[in-house]
């Protein structure tokens, strides 16, 4: 990599975790470990304001997973002038760290929603609010993810197909996910599925962590695999149920999101022009309803830019839905109920989905090999010198089931295990700060603090990756700078609710195999609301369920594709918003349902696929 003009700051002054190491003590090492911040484009927000009328061919809103592709692709036409507007800024060096990742909720890289108060779910959170962390940096929430590579099931794309969307059956989408991956694990090795020369490098996760992660790795597998579930080497071959171990969207052990993949190699193109920290407040819409630039503010300026060719919006499944409705595209009432000129009358903000994760289920884990206690303040420099990772997050040993019947091709249950290493007081501080960022109010925080105090914990959490229920996002105001409003609507839906339940009778059923008992033992996390309820029984499940059950990070779905004969559609299957000329939505929004797993791969694959249909379109 080239380090030339590479800044290499210190952990963010803004994160969480700011008190758990003293920056100076660390600075000899971050310098020496330049290589791990990347190098981006350099900031033209200033040579832009100087511009009287500047103006591009294509303006690109949001450089996360889908943005930072498509400017990549569009660069590829030199005689193209392509502007990306990012309302964050370059990344931290904590961001690149995997076991960091959460250190950038709550801070200035993090939009810092939280969902409106609920009675159906949430309840075990601070005023009945889920948290939910969106990225507000380049490569968005690429940049504070989990850094899981999960394609989905080839049934979700069939499906998209089916409703009027034609190109978007797995057999069409197939040679974009294999574009945009570098393979380097050995194991996936399937040339008919897989890449190998892409800009996203998919690397296992190592096992140099500060404790057994290898040992616990194989508690899983053992344990499901002596439940019934077979090991899954490769979860995008068939059958997808089962047990396996999910790649990371990393390089060497360190994250390796979209604007590394996509932007690091175009940094010094000419025909790309960046905007960081900029807030773009409109889309410009004329009298014949054609989209011609946008408004932006910076530094207490508002600056109009102009476009020859398309606003491509990338904004992401809550943002993107917002821009629209502030430009007068969306629900007509809602609108007018805002004072904001109706452009055009579209179900923007419906069909909000989210995979619903639930906490509450763990296994006390005993035995040699897993009392470490081990967990010291000198994580990070153990990462900076000899890529030890802090090693607290076990999430690639999955187990993925179904709980209608015994089909293996299509599950709907995907369950992450995370790991909490033995500790006590002062690290327990390092551990309730966690479980602030999350938004768990303080009893419930307490008592996942008093578990892992006792005992190293495993937690259990069941994931419902194809849900029913549907939320919304709407404006609070017509005010841009004001957060919108986030209806979840998890499990309102009484399908979600039984399917959940039922993978926990499931898993009650893996806790009793000799190979769960060697080493843990299955508890529950006290919620007093729950106590006067019978245990195990189906009501205090559910209790658990609307207590315990939160966002795994992966909301889409809010600007529709579908044909114009779907009323709830917002863009066509060329991701062209209806009625709008010179407008298109390339994100995780325009997903008709969500994918069945993590949705980092399968925007980025939007993104892939959204180039070539521009490129079709225009060239």
């Amino acid at each position: 990599m080239d380090s030339t003009n590479i800044t290499c700051p210190l952990i963010s002054s803004s994160s969480s975790l700011q008190l758990l190491a003293a920056a100076h003590l660390l600075t000899p090492l971050i310098i020496s470990n330049c290589h791990l911040v990347g190098s981006y484009p350099k900031d033209k927000s200033s040579y832009v304001y100087q511009q009287y009328e500047p103006e591009y061919d294509f303006i690109i809103v949001g450089a996360g997973s889908a943005g930072c592709t498509v400017a990549n692709r569009l660069s590829e036409v030199a005689n193209w002038r392509i502007l990306l507007i990012e309302v964050g800024p370059d990344p931290p060096i904590n961001s690149d760290i995997p076991s960091l990742f959460f250190s950038l909720f709550k801070s200035r890289y993090d939009w810092n929603y939280l969902t409106e108060p609920s009675n159906d779910s949430c309840l075990g959170f601070i005023n009945n609010q889920c948290s939910w962390p969106r990225g507000k940096l380049l490569g968005g929430s690429s940049s504070m993810n989990y850094m899981l590579s999960v394609r989905g099931n080839p049934k979700d794309y069939d499906n998209w197909e089916s409703e009027g969307n034609p190109g978007w059956a797995y057999k069409d989408v197939l040679k974009y996910f294999k574009k945009l991956e570098r393979v380097r694990t050995p194991r996936l090795g399937d040339r008919h599925l897989h890449g190998y020369n892409g800009n996203v490098f998919i690397e296992d996760y190592t096992n140099k962590t500060i404790y057994d992660s290898k040992g616990m790795r194989d508690y899983i597998t053992d344990y499901s695999v002596a439940s019934g579930y077979p090991i899954v080497e490769d979860f995008d071959a068939h059958p997808q149920a089962g047990v396996t171990i999910v790649p990371g969207t990393l390089r060497n052990d360190v994250r390796w999101s979209a604007a590394k993949a996509y932007l690091e190699p175009i940094r010094n193109k000419n025909n790309l022009v960046v905007m960081k920290e900029t807030f773009v407040t409109k889309i410009l819409i004329d009298k014949n309803r054609r989209a011609y630039g946008v408004e932006v503010f910076k530094g207490g300026k508002y600056k109009k830019i102009y476009c020859k060719k398309e606003v491509i919006v990338s904004a992401g499944s809550i943002n993107s839905p917002q821009l629209l409705m502030l430009s007068g595209v969306g629900p007509r009432d809602h609108l007018q109920d805002q004072g904001i000129t109706v452009v055009r009358d579209l179900k923007v903000g419906y069909n909000l989905q989210d995979h619903v994760l639930v906490y509450g289920l763990a296994a006390s884990i005993h035995g040699k090999g897993y009392e470490h206690g081990a967990l010291s303040l000198n994580f990070i420099y153990e990462y900076l010198s000899n890529r030890v990772d802090l090693g607290v997050f076990l999430l690639d040993t999955m187990l993925f089931l179904n709980t209608t019947g015994n089909t293996f091709d299509y599950p709907n249950i995907q369950i992450y295990h995370i790991m909490f290493p033995r500790t006590s007081f002062p690290l327990s501080l390092f551990f309730l700060i966690f479980f602030y960022l999350y938004n768990f109010n303080l009893e419930i925080s307490l008592e996942n603090l008093k578990a892992i105090q006792l005992a190293p914990t495993l937690l259990i959490q069941p994931t419902l990756i194809r849900p029913k229920s549907r939320g919304r996002i709407s404006l609070r105001s017509k005010n841009p700078f004001d957060h919108p409003k986030i209806v979840t609507g998890y499990l309102t839906a009484r399908e979600d609710v039984d399917a959940l339940i039922e993978a926990f009778r499931i898993f009650e059923g893996i806790s009793e195999t000799e190979a769960f008992k060697k080493y843990g033992k299955l508890s529950y996390t006290p919620v007093a609301e729950c106590s006067t309820l019978i245990p195990l029984s189906n009501e205090y499940y559910e209790c658990l369920l609307r207590h315990l059950g939160a966002t795994v990070y992966h909301p889409v779905g809010t600007c529709k594709m579908g044909p114009s004969n779907d009323p709830d559609a917002v863009v066509n299957y060329d991701l062209k918003v209806h009625g709008i000329k010179g407008l298109r939505v390339v994100d995780a929004s325009i997903m008709p349902q969500v994918t069945s797993g993590n949705t980092n791969i399968p925007t980025i694959m939007i993104g892939e696929k959204a180039s070539d249909l521009i490129k079709d379109d225009w060239l």
